[in-house]
């Protein structure tokens, strides 16, 4: 197994012509989760920021983006269920024995990061279509198979996956007798609601799936 983290600058994305008008649109869009995957594409489900005077009905300007709900707004952004068919989403799709990472996204500052993982050859195909649609600056590759338990869950779980379970633990929320909610836990993070938990749910998801590996 190995695990791959592909990078690229923020001036890189410019020159990919769609991922280009996304950053005309937002200031951030953070991939939170992925709800559904068919033919059609993944619906995921995104935090945006807009810049100012825009709106997701920019959107609709987009060829492989389109909003298929707003959930809610606050001051972290505008949360939203977001159909893609971007051919990076496709090329993943059609791929066996991979696994995308989120969350994820692309930031006017901070540029793109994706994170992936499975069984080597499908990582190396998926590279090599990567680089034909948007050759990333920077490729970080890990092997991971027989690394000690701190370093593997360090592969399965991402940063701020690991940081909002140590804040949720010790918060008691995974006592038997728990009093505290997820959103006063948001809030002691100056996160949203809706963001803390998916990050808690996606990082149980990632938890699971690996014991149940062990088990077997």
């Amino acid at each position: 197994m190995r695990k791959v983290i592909l990078r690229w600058k923020t001036v890189s994305l410019y020159g990919a012509k769609e991922i280009s008008e996304i950053l005309k649109i937002c200031e951030r869009m953070e991939i939170l989760g992925h709800l559904a995957v068919n033919e059609k594409g993944v619906t995921q489900l995104v935090e945006m920021k807009l810049k100012e005077g825009k709106s997701i009905d920019d959107f609709s300007d987009l060829e492989h983006f389109e909003i298929i709900e707003a959930h809610e707004e606050n001051d972290d952004g505008i949360l939203v269920s977001l159909l893609c068919n971007h051919p990076l989403a496709i090329s993943a799709i059609e791929l066996s024995n991979i696994h995308i990472h989120p969350p994820y996204g692309i930031s006017e500052e901070k540029g793109m990061e994706l994170r992936i993982s499975g069984l080597s050859k499908s990582v190396s195909r998926f590279i090599r279509l990567i680089r034909m649609v948007l050759p990333p600056d920077n490729i970080s590759v890990q092997t991971f198979q027989k690394e000690d338990n701190g370093s593997i869950w360090e592969s399965i779980l991402t940063e701020r996956q690991i940081e909002v379970l140590k804040h949720a633990t010790r918060k008691g929320f995974y006592s038997m007798d728990r009093s505290v909610t997820l959103k006063q836990l948001a809030d002691e993070m100056d996160m949203a609601r809706s963001t803390y938990g998916e990050h808690i749910r996606r990082a149980e998801i990632e938890i699971i799936n690996k014991v149940m590996k062990d088990l077997q």
